[in-house]
């Protein structure tokens, strides 16, 4: 079984189904500041900043610190998961890939939970039990997740790549990516139906605490503190080994080798991935590392 919390670890780590479910907030937002964890690499003609994201976010987050500033002027390249695509384009992979002939209900695939719950979840992500049942069990996980965000007034356009996106255009830069959108739903498309319902029945759990959940994690991303955002994404993934060598160490290992490939090159690439992908003995960081690349801190 997946650690209960997985709902608020997707909104981490998934960049593309918020367009899906999650609109613009009209409640006024308080300003709150937040120092989200920045990391260099470098050798003599390249620099590359590692900067770790929440995808989803309220309005009124300040999270551009004089380091990200910097980090946004300098680079002539941003680096995201996957590359900018209009909303109608996104959703439109998505169901093709998340739908399939002769699914089992939703409920059927979630035995032992509470059928309230499941109903809970279901309207908190904006859509309903035949809409679920037309998808597979990784997909239906990824829509129910979205409900966290939804529900504390978080948003795709808010989240920091959206932000970063439109910076780069606005001054002409090249924006590129380390995977497709299509590549990103098959890797869980490829998950054993067993791992996809574990995923499927967590989140519905998770839903129950959604705003709460959802803002443990926006805390612990705001405070850039990697021991805390580890603990707010890792320790999700460590009943279930499939999941956390597919999502999380295998992505960041082909990450880590285009992070390489790029420093044997000059220029400035700021990458902007989700914060989970950052911390840990398995981040990023610690990868490049260990190919003996110099990685400093500095926000």
């Amino acid at each position: 079984m997946v650690h209960a919390g997985i709902g608020r670890w997707l909104l981490g780590l998934i960049a593309c189904v918020g367009a899906l479910a999650l609109s613009a907030c009209d409640r006024p937002q308080p300003q709150r500041q937040a120092t989200p964890a920045l990391w260099l690499a470098s050798d003599g003609d390249t620099r590359i900043w590692l900067f770790g994201t929440i995808h989803l976010l309220p309005p009124g987050v300040a999270w551009r610190t004089p380091a990200v500033r910097d980090a946004i002027a300098e680079a002539d390249t941003l680096l995201t998961e996957i590359p900018p695509a209009d909303p109608e384009d996104r959703a439109g992979t998505f169901l093709r890939m998340a739908r399939a002939e002769d699914l089992p209900p939703i409920a059927e695939r979630l035995p032992g939970v509470d059928p309230a719950l499941l109903d809970r979840a279901v309207s908190a992500a904006g859509t309903d039990r035949a809409a679920l049942s037309r998808m597979k069990s990784w997909a239906a996980a990824l829509v129910i997740a979205t409900g966290a965000g939804k529900d504390s007034g978080a948003t795709v356009a808010d989240g920091a790549e959206a932000v970063l996106t439109r910076a780069f255009a606005r001054a002409g830069k090249r924006h590129e990516a380390l995977e497709t959108l299509a590549g990103q739903f098959a890797i869980f498309d490829s998950l054993p139906e067993t791992a996809q319902r574990s995923l499927l029945a967590e989140s519905v759990r998770a839903a129950a605490s959604g705003r709460a959940d959802y803002a443990r994690t926006l805390d612990a991303w705001a405070s850039g503190d990697p021991a805390r955002i580890e603990a707010a994404f890792r320790p999700l993934l460590a009943d279930s080994p499939a999941l956390e060598q597919a999502l999380l160490i295998d992505r960041n290992a082909r990450w880590t080798a285009e992070i390489a490939r790029r420093m044997k090159q000059p220029g400035a690439v700021l990458v902007a991935v989700g914060a989970g992908h950052l911390a840990g003995p398995d981040s990023v960081p610690a990868m490049l590392r260990r190919r003996g690349i110099r990685v400093v801190r500095v926000n």
